[in-house]
């Protein structure tokens, strides 16, 4: 999984790669207007936090330990939040999604489970993944409930698990979804965006 000019796209949301310069400012503009979306967000600490998350998204990309998409509406490329394939192991055949946040609007729509859709179709079926993982914030219950809802499997509680910013030492549920599993998975998120556009017509 090379970074690299990667864009997924369906009838939904468009995926395209992360530019600081330019969806920086749409990040500090997203964390003004809806700081409410950022309550258990693990970057969020004291000073220019948005700064200091974009610029640490620039040097994970360079570094190859991240690729960061924009999310953004097919229609007029609006921005609606960020989204990441984490640690990409080609040995392994892994990777994590995350580093996921979305705009207010977009919420409770078909976003998440299209750009969900996107990127485990590119992990497991161009890339060649067995496995693809979430960690979550155990205290985020909308989150764990979302991440279940796309047919991840709970693995369990690491405790004590990282130290954030703000000095809050919090624990981070895992789950997971195997290569044996997405057919699965894959036809419960296909119903999903067919339930949702039936709903938009």
């Amino acid at each position: 999984m090379t970074p690299g000019a990667l864009t997924l796209e369906n009838g939904h949301v468009r995926l395209r790669p992360f530019v600081a310069e330019t969806d920086g400012p749409e990040l500090h503009a997203l964390a003004a207007r809806a700081p409410e979306i950022f309550r258990l967000w693990s970057f969020r600490g004291p000073g220019d936090w948005v700064g200091d998350w974009t610029e640490m998204i620039r040097k994970r990309t360079a570094a190859g330990t991240m690729i960061a998409f924009a999310v953004t509406r097919p229609q007029d490329g609006g921005f609606a939040g960020i989204t990441s394939f984490l640690d990409p192991s080609e040995i392994n055949k892994s990777v994590e999604i995350g580093m996921t946040c979305y705009a207010p609007e977009a919420q409770g729509t078909a976003v998440n489970p299209s750009a969900k859709r996107l990127l485990m179709g590119y992990a497991f079926e161009d890339w060649g993944a067995r496995r693809v993982q979430y960690q979550v914030d155990n205290r985020n219950e909308r989150s764990k409930a979302a991440v279940l809802k796309l047919g991840a499997k709970a693995e369990g509680v690491l405790r004590n698990h990282r130290t954030l910013p703000d000095g809050y030492v919090r624990e981070t549920a895992f789950f997971s979804i195997l290569d044996t599993e997405w057919p699965e998975v894959k036809a419960g998120l296909d119903a999903r965006i067919a339930a949702a556009q039936a709903g938009t017509q």
